[in-house]
């Protein structure tokens, strides 16, 4: 008698995944598209582009000291952005969801979803007043007589700090909330009631056991502020640049189409290249969590 078919392994058929792959598809399609432009030439003076097959962009890219430049200051801020995200998002995801005040969370929580209700555009605008020289900022801190002339808090790196930290903060709270909710507080009851102070609970229960959390969500807001464009155009005021906004000059300014497809490429691989980093390590931490009889089983 034949056995019975899973009903699942039925679900399972590749008929079932081909929408998947057609979606997939067409992403992928327009990647390709511009990867097979990346090894053309531009003809100079107008947006058209040669037949030969080359790779003059990328040896144009890598011996570009601002291409280079920026690809570093991009790491680099977004790194900040990051260590930020986790300074300032998990005491406050924590206290969402360890608190016993359910005005304070809802305060809380209110706050962060009214940042996803303002477009990122209006937020930048909003930033460029608070910060600019005639801005709330600058004109409270001369009436307390802290300051005797504006700060420069816009069209410079710390512009685009603040403006991006406010936008990818939200995203690293809800995404460590569930983390977060996850650990069972009578772990911490416990070590307590070992003999460890709130603080030693804190620092070796609690931190250890949300590290895939804390993972997952300092590599969406790293991710988030490699991509950023809007927040450096209009906060940088063109003297901070990230690739997003060179790859829009390329285009845009230049019409080097050819070199703007390989610098976005050269990204693309950099920025996986960080994804797969982070999975890996995260890969590795629940790993070591995980008890011996289910690593082995």
């Amino acid at each position: 008698m034949a056995p019975a078919k899973d009903p699942l392994v039925h679900r399972a058929s590749p008929w079932n995944l081909a929408p998947a792959f057609v979606v997939m598809g067409l992403f992928f399609s327009a990647y390709a598209v511009f990867l097979n432009t990346s090894f053309l030439e531009a003809i100079p003076g107008t947006a058209q582009l040669g037949d030969k097959i080359t790779l003059a962009n990328y040896q144009r890219y890598f011996t570009s000291a601002t291409d280079l430049n920026v690809l570093w200051d991009t790491l680099w801020i977004s790194t900040k952005l990051m260590i930020a995200s986790f300074l300032l998002g998990y005491p406050v995801a924590y206290i969402i969801v360890r608190t016993q005040c359910s005005a304070l969370r809802n305060f809380l929580l209110v706050s962060i979803v009214m940042t996803f209700l303002s477009g990122s555009v209006t937020r930048a605008y909003a930033w460029l007043i608070l910060l600019g020289n005639n801005g709330a900022v600058n004109t409270v801190l001369m009436k307390l007589s802290v300051i005797a002339e504006p700060l420069q808090l816009v069209y410079n790196e710390l512009g685009v700090f603040i403006a991006l930290l406010h936008f990818i903060l939200p995203f690293f709270v809800l995404t460590m909330m569930g983390p977060l909710k996850n650990i069972n507080p009578a772990y911490e009851e416990a070590a307590i009631n070992l003999g460890a102070s709130r603080p030693q609970s804190f620092l070796l229960v609690t931190l250890p056991l949300s590290l895939p959390g804390i993972i997952s969500a300092s590599s969406l807001a790293f991710a988030l502020a490699l991509s950023s464009f809007v927040f450096p155009l209009i906060l940088g005021g063109g003297r901070v640049r990230m690739v997003a906004n060179s790859i829009y000059e390329h285009i845009f300014t230049s019409f080097d189409f050819p070199f703007a497809a390989a610098t976005a490429t050269i990204f693309l691989i950099v920025a996986l290249f960080f994804v797969w980093a982070f999975a890996t390590m995260q890969r590795m931490v629940v790993r070591h969590h995980q008890p011996a009889g289910i690593q082995h089983a």
